[in-house]
């Protein structure tokens, strides 16, 4: 298996609740943008296929029709949601360019299946950048049975993908820490409307609207699994300095979907 199969195999966690996998399966669509190794055995690939095919029932169907191209072989697909992003991508290493990052950031899932081990999945990854991040990370195990649930999302519909979350700061000036509580719905085809701000304290107050402006926008640019309703969000998120070999001199999130995104830095 090449290094991304292997490196998301290290963290995901498997979901409780798997999926009917005899149910009727159109596979959605996929391009192939990079064909790491090919042997009798074994292939590994860098695919592609839209956003809204990362839905957990749309990978399964995927996760199938991968297995029938490659009978008899284990196979390792890193599926982005761009395939510019699928042909740029680089393993991460010391040092990025702009394209490797916009790259990294569109790897949003996995199929794996391990012949020798007998073992094969699908993952959903909102965030490219925090691949490493198991409490980010859905993994379905196949063949499965039951209804799929995805570790982030909201009233059942999976978050396939957010902005990448640093913790905003003014330069030269202490870091805010504090709360801002938005509202806004997603909509049915997974995008996010009518963000607005419901309240929230900053510290120090003279960085409030640069927490607002963060906030706002991280959830504006959020994308849903599609869905048949309009589906009403109220989220806050939070601030916080704390000292965590965990965070480290980065930037650690929390998802406590649906109410709650806490964004934590040392401080």
């Amino acid at each position: 298996m090449n290094r991304t199969a292997a490196r998301v195999l290290g963290v995901a966690v498997a979901l409780s609740g798997p999926v009917l996998a005899s149910a009727p399966c159109a596979a959605p669509e996929y391009r192939t943008a990079q064909r790491l190794a090919r042997s009798p055995s074994e292939i590994s690939l860098y695919i592609s296929v839209r956003l809204e095919d990362f839905a957990p029932a749309k990978l399964i169907c995927l996760a199938g029709a991968l297995r029938e191209a490659f009978p008899g072989r284990s196979v390792s697909a890193a599926i982005f949601s761009s395939y510019k992003a699928a042909l740029d991508f680089v393993p991460p290493g010391p040092e990025f360019i702009p394209e490797q990052v916009d790259a990294q950031f569109r790897l949003h899932g996995m199929y794996v299946y391990d012949k020798v081990k007998h073992e094969e999945y699908v993952t959903i990854e909102p965030d490219g950048a925090h691949t490493y991040d198991p409490a980010l990370i859905t993994r379905i195990d196949l063949p499965a049975v039951g209804t799929p649930a995805c570790k982030v999302g909201i009233n059942g519909r999976c978050l396939l993908e957010f902005q990448h979350i640093y913790y905003p700061y003014v330069e030269h000036q202490r870091w805010a820490r504090g709360q801002v509580t938005l509202a806004g719905s997603i909509q049915p085809d997974g995008t996010m409307a009518g963000v607005s701000v419901l309240g929230g304290q900053v510290d120090p107050p003279a960085q409030w609207a640069l927490i607002v402006k963060f906030a706002a926008k991280n959830l504006r640019t959020s994308r849903f699994e599609p869905g048949e309703r309009k589906d009403a969000v109220r989220i806050t998120y939070r601030f916080e300095g704390v000292h965590s070999p965990v965070v480290g001199n980065g930037t650690g999130v929390q998802f406590r979907l649906p109410g709650e995104v806490i964004v934590q830095a040392a401080p």
